[in-house]
C-alpha cells in the first residue's frame, strides 16, 4: 500500500536521525572514560613501580663505593678515612637512594634498597682492609687482633646499613609531595520560604556581596600552599648535619664495644673519627717494612681501629670525598623529584627549588654543613690522656690541620657538592628531565 510504503521511508529516516541523537547524547561521557582508565593505568604502574625492588639505585651506590675503596689501596699506609667512610657516607647513601626513586614515583623511600646501600657501602672498604699487603698475616697471628678486627667492621657494617635507613626515611619525609587540606564539610542547604515582594526589593547589595564570598569560600580549593624556600633550608640544615651526629653515635658505640671486649682504648678521643671528614690534613707519614715487629702491628691498627693516632699518609685524601659526592648527588635528585611532583599552581606561586640561584645555594649549604663542624672541633687539636692501671698520662696535643688545610678544607665541601650537583643538572637538562 502507498500509504504505508510512506510510513516505512519516514521511518527510516528518523532511525538515523535518532541515532546520530543517541551519539551525540553518549558522547561526551567517552573522553570521562578515557581519563578515568589513564589514571587508573598510571596508578597501577606507580603501583608497581613502587612495589619493584630498585636495583639501579643500588648500583649507583655500588659503583661509588668501590671506586673509594680501590683508591684507598693505592698507599701502603691507607687513609685515616677508610674505616669510617661508610658510616659517614650511610646518610648520603640513603638519601640518594630515595632520591632515585622519588623520580620515578613521590611514594615509598625504598627502605630495603636503603638496607642493601649500606651493607654494599661498608663490604667494599672491608674488602679493600683484609685484601691490604700484609694485614691477613699478620691477624693470622694473632687471635685476638682477629676478633677485634671482624668485631669492629660487623658494628661498622651494622651502623652503615641503620643510617642509610635512617637517611631514606628522612629524605623521604622531608622532601614528600603536599598533602591536600581534608576537604570541608558541605552544609545543608535549606530551601528558603518564598519571598514577598517586599522582601525583595529591601534586598541590599551587601547582602548579595555576603552571599558571593560565601559561595567563593565553599568552592575555594582545600590544598595546601606550595612549599617556601625556608622549608628547603631547614631540610638542607637536617640533611647537612646528619654524617656529624652519625659519626658520634658510632664513636660512642665503638668505645663500648672497645671496653666490653677489653681492648686497649687508644691515646685520643673518639673525636678523631670526625677526621674522615676533611679532605686535607697534615701528612704523617709512616713507612712500613713489611709484618714483622712495631710496623705489622701499626699497620694492622690502622685498618679497623678508631681512633687511630697515626696520621694521614698524604696532604689530600680523596676517599673522604665520598659522603660529599653521595650528599650531593642526592639532593639535587630530591629537589629535581620536589619540583616535578609539584602542580602546576605551585610552581606559579612558589620561588622553584631547582633554579639556578636557589639551586646552588643549597649545595653549598649543604657542603659547608658537612665539613664546618668537624673542620671547627679538629683545628682546635686533639687532646688526649693514656689511661693504663693506677697511671693517666697527658699526651702532646696532636694538630691535624694548620690555616691552610682549614680553609682548603672549607673551600673543597661545597666545591664538591656543587660539582657534582651541576653536572647532575646539565645530564638531566641533556635528557630533557623536566626542571
Amino acid at each position: 500500500m502507498p500509504g504505508s510504503d510512506q510510513t516505512d521511508a519516514i521511518r527510516q529516516q528518523a532511525l538515523p536521525e535518532a541515532a546520530q541523537g543517541e551519539q551525540t547524547e553518549v558522547s561526551p561521557l567517552a573522553p570521562e572514560k578515557e581519563r578515568e582508565d589513564q589514571g587508573r593505568f598510571s596508578a597501577q604502574v606507580s603501583r608497581e613501580t613502587r612495589n619493584r625492588f630498585d636495583w639501579i639505585a643500588v648500583g649507583c651506590v655500588a659503583l661509588v663505593a668501590a671506586f673509594f675503596a680501590v683508591v684507598s689501596r693505592f698507599n701502603i699506609q691507607p687513609p685515616n678515612s677508610l674505616t669510617p667512610i661508610a658510616v659517614l657516607s650511610a646518610t648520603g647513601c640513603g638519601l640518594l637512594i630515595t632520591a632515585l626513586r622519588k623520580l620515578r614515583t613521590p611514594k615509598g623511600p625504598g627502605l630495603a634498597e636503603a638496607a642493601l646501600g649500606g651493607f654494599v657501602l661498608a663490604l667494599f672498604p672491608f674488602l679493600a682492609a683484609i685484601t691490604a699487603p700484609d694485614v691477613l698475616s699478620a691477624l693470622s697471628t694473632n687471635s685476638d687482633e682477629m676478633h677485634g678486627f671482624m668485631t669492629a667492621w660487623a658494628l661498622i657494617l651494622v651502623f652503615s646499613m641503620l643510617f642509610s635507613v635512617i637517611g631514606a626515611t628522612l629524605g623521604h619525609l622531608a622532601f614528600a609531595p603536599l598533602r591536600p587540606l581534608p576537604a570541608r564539610p558541605q552544609e545543608v542547604d535549606v530551601a528558603p520560604l518564598p519571598e514577598t515582594e517586599e522582601d525583595k526589593t529591601g534586598a541590599t547589595d551587601e547582602e548579595s556581596a555576603e552571599d558571593e564570598e560565601t559561595a567563593n569560600e565553599k568552592t575555594a580549593p582545600t590544598s595546601e600552599g606550595p612549599r617556601s624556600l625556608l622549608s628547603y633550608l631547614v631540610a638542607v640544615l637536617l640533611l647537612g648535619l646528619l654524617p656529624t651526629i652519625a659519626g658520634y653515635v658510632f664513636s660512642a658505640a665503638f668505645d663500648f664495644m672497645l671496653k666490653v671486649y677489653g681492648f686497649f682504648p687508644g691515646p685520643y678521643p673518639t673525636l678523631r673519627l670526625l677526621s674522615g671528614l676533611l679532605p686535607w690534613q697534615i701528612p704523617v707519614s709512616i713507612g712500613f717494612n713489611g709484618a714483622g715487629g712495631q710496623s705489622g702491628i701499626y699497620l694492622e691498627w690502622q685498618y679497623w681501629r678508631i681512633p687511630l693516632f697515626l696520621g694521614n699518609p698524604t696532604m689530600f685524601d680523596l676517599v673522604a670525598l665520598e659522603p660529599y659526592i653521595l650528599n650531593g648527588a642526592a639532593l639535587a635528585l630530591l629537589l629535581f623529584a620536589a619540583y616535578r611532583f609539584m602542580s602546576n599552581s605551585q610552581r606559579e606561586i612558589s620561588a622553584s627549588p631547582t633554579a639556578w640561584s636557589n639551586y646552588l645555594l643549597f649545595e653549598a649549604l649543604l657542603g659547608l654543613l658537612i665539613v664546618f663542624p668537624a673542620a671547627l672541633w679538629i683545628m682546635r687539636g686533639l687532646e688526649g690522656l693514656l689511661q693504663m692501671p693506677g697511671i693517666v698520662l697527658p699526651i702532646r696535643t696532636l694538630y691535624l690541620l694548620n690555616p691552610l688545610t682549614f680553609t682548603l678544607d672549607i673551600i673543597t665541601g661545597p666545591l664538591a657538592c656543587l660539582l657534582i650537583a651541576i653536572l647532575l643538572r646539565l645530564l638531566l637538562m641533556r635528557n630533557r628531565h623536566p626542571v
